[in-house]
């Protein structure tokens, strides 16, 4: 079975206003421990493994301050293992404020081949509340500069439902997006996080969160104008660029989606193996420790020296979580043959009730030749936080 590693890089050069992430500022002098750690931690987990890496993803904080080299280092002994797939799927998180030339140059060489760039609005006003360090220039110069070295893999992470903003101000922002042909378009609706800046104006009563229904307009203005510009809507938040030659649907994202098994190396990190969930440790310092002063003898596979949290997945919670991440993918759905096969059971006769329901209330509906897949309906994709309710 194919399998996925994630490794969380948590440096930033400062948070932004709406991040809730495990992330940290002013921390960059603890880079070269925390990377040694994270190719020690690796080495740990995956020594004497029998499986196949078909994708690999560095996300954050800002994975693009830290210097390639260690990247390279890391990939090369990902090689060295045997186990990645030649045409692996390698993704870095990058805010456009910290790129050069010279190091997109570095990180294609290491072996990265998709550039998750985030962009996060084309609106200055956007990108100043929001306390982005890019500007929109920026994003313009580095997105070219990653085409000049040979980056065909680029995708745009952007943010809508902005307190401030209007339904004119948005198409704006992903107008001027669409117009770079990004492969790939990752779009989240803001959620106004405890503990964060814009949490504490909202308290004030400096800002109040979007409207629902402007919300939904939004929603709904960047599942058309990407239809018309080319793009297919394969999941809730995520469209690819057609293109019959090559998919350009991020096959790591879908390995959560398909509820499929992926290792979490680094702070905070999650993972989900052979049925089991770990949990890292959230700390920079004490996972450093943690990794340093372990023995690999003592580990318990999949788990690691950093893991604070290990639990065992029951089949029943398996089943309900392959339901409520599958049904993100819009047009895929869940494979009915595919849930079968996995669990000896279809979803008729475990969840034949709850699904004839929501049939119903025209949330979901059967597809394919043969009615094989269950996917959310337009309705249902608007309304899919209730569809997942029924299977949690």
């Amino acid at each position: 079975m194919d399998h996925s590693l994630y490794f969380h890089i948590p440096f930033c050069k400062r948070r932004c206003h709406y991040c809730d992430f495990n992330t940290y500022a002013g921390m960059e002098n603890h880079i070269e421990a925390y990377m040694m750690a994270l190719i020690k931690e690796f080495q740990m987990v995956i020594k004497n493994q029998k499986l196949n890496i078909h994708t690999i993803y560095f996300g954050g904080g800002t994975p693009s301050i830290v210097p390639s080299r260690w990247y390279k280092q890391l990939i090369n002994e990902i090689k060295d293992t045997g186990l990645m797939r030649d045409n692996c799927e390698i993704t870095l998180e990058a805010n456009p404020g910290t790129l050069t030339v010279r190091y997109l140059q570095e990180l294609n060489a290491a072996g990265i081949n998709r550039l998750s760039l985030g962009v996060q609005s084309t609106n200055t006003f956007d990108l100043q509340r929001l306390d982005r360090i890019h500007s929109v220039d920026e994003i313009l110069a580095n997105h070219q500069n990653a085409r000049r070295v040979g980056f065909d893999n680029i995708n745009f992470d952007m943010i809508f439902a902005l307190p401030w903003q209007d339904l004119p101000s948005w198409k704006n922002s992903l107008n001027r997006a669409i117009t770079l042909h990004p492969e790939h378009f990752s779009l989240y609706s803001l959620i106004i996080e405890p503990g964060t800046p814009l949490f504490n104006w909202h308290q004030k009563g400096w800002i109040e969160p979007q409207d629902e229904d402007v919300e939904a307009d939004m929603y709904e203005y960047a599942i058309e104008a990407l239809s018309v510009s080319g793009y297919e809507h394969y999941e809730i938040s995520n469209w690819a660029l057609r293109n019959k030659e090559i998919s350009f649907q991020s096959r790591h994202n879908k390995q959560y989606w398909l509820n499929q098994p992926y290792f979490g190396f680094g702070a905070g990190a999650h993972g989900y193996v052979n049925g089991i969930r770990t949990v890292n440790t959230p700390g920079i310092q004490d996972y450093i420790t943690r990794i340093q002063k372990s023995s690999p003898e003592l580990l318990e596979y999949p788990s690691s020296p950093a893991a604070i949290s290990t639990n065992h997945v029951d089949v029943s919670t398996q089943m309900m979580d392959t339901m409520m991440l599958g049904l993100r993918l819009v047009s895929e759905g869940v494979r009915n043959d595919v849930f079968a096969e996995r669990f000896q059971r279809t979803i008729h006769e475990v969840f034949g009730e709850k699904i004839s329901r929501l049939e119903q209330q025209g949330l979901v509906e059967w597809v394919g030749d043969t009615n094989q897949r269950l996917r959310l309906t337009h309705r249902g994709i608007f309304l899919a936080n209730r569809v997942f309710r029924k299977f949690v």
